[in-house]
């Protein structure tokens, strides 16, 4: 597979991803789209490696994985606590818990 195809699609997903980040008003979407961001940068690295045929930036890619899943479950429990409290996820709300 030629490399365009991966840096093309990479672009792809990290252009709806940060639209979804700079449109969206809900905090479950914007952690989606967030995600989607940070997979697409993923998947640009992971393809250039594979490309150069380098196995060394497969452990970094895992370690990413991984700060990804503790940044969803953290903004997950922060979004369903504010969801509890005020009955909605608007990023709005924000500015009105007490930190």
């Amino acid at each position: 597979m030629n490399i365009i195809y991966i840096l093309f699609l990479s672009m792809i997903l990290f252009t709806i991803g940060i639209y979804g980040v700079t449109t969206s008003k809900v905090g479950m979407k914007v952690i989606i789209s967030l995600e989607i961001t940070i997979n697409a940068a993923l998947l640009d690295v992971v393809g250039v490696a594979a490309f150069y045929y380098s196995t060394s930036v497969i452990v970094f890619a895992l370690f990413v994985i991984a700060i990804g899943v503790i940044e969803t479950a953290t903004g997950i429990a922060i979004f369903t606590l504010i969801s509890k409290k005020y009955g909605k996820t608007n990023i709005s709300l924000l500015r009105d818990i007490k930190w």
